[in-house]
């Protein structure tokens, strides 16, 4: 299948980016694939991008500094609620990814993961949506 032309916009919200993978290449791989990325470790920080930028996706840490858990969804969606919601996280089993997609995201990945495993997630998903 051929890969759509079109530049997608993906924010990333990871304060612990260290702990998991290198976010320095998670941000080369989209920025090769044609893709604009942007990263911020402050949740702060990226409601406020989220609300300047029509993003294509967020990508956000549960354990980025201001941004927790159902609170992180609910201002997320009052202040951009057609972008879709990839939600990290330390802990995930099967009732924590339910409860996130139930909440409004598009799915939930549990650190730590390979980073070329959450591009190729990534990718597919914004081929989708």
């Amino acid at each position: 299948m051929a890969r759509k032309v079109t530049r997608r916009v993906v924010l990333i919200a990871d304060a612990t980016a260290d702990d998991f993978m290198p976010v320095a290449h998670l941000l080369g791989w989209l920025s090769d694939a044609g893709d604009l990325a942007e990263l911020w470790s402050d949740g702060t920080e990226g409601l406020r991008r989220l609300s300047d930028v029509a993003a294509d996706l967020a990508v956000v840490d549960l354990d980025t500094p201001s941004l927790c858990g159902m609170d992180a969804l609910a201002r997320i969606a009052r202040l951009a609620a057609r972008t879709p919601v990839l939600l990290l996280a330390r802990e995930g089993g099967p009732e924590r990814k339910m409860w996130a997609v139930e909440a409004g995201a598009v799915g939930m990945v549990t650190k730590p993961v390979d980073g070329q495993t959450l591009f190729r997630f990534i990718d597919k998903l914004l081929d989708t949506i």
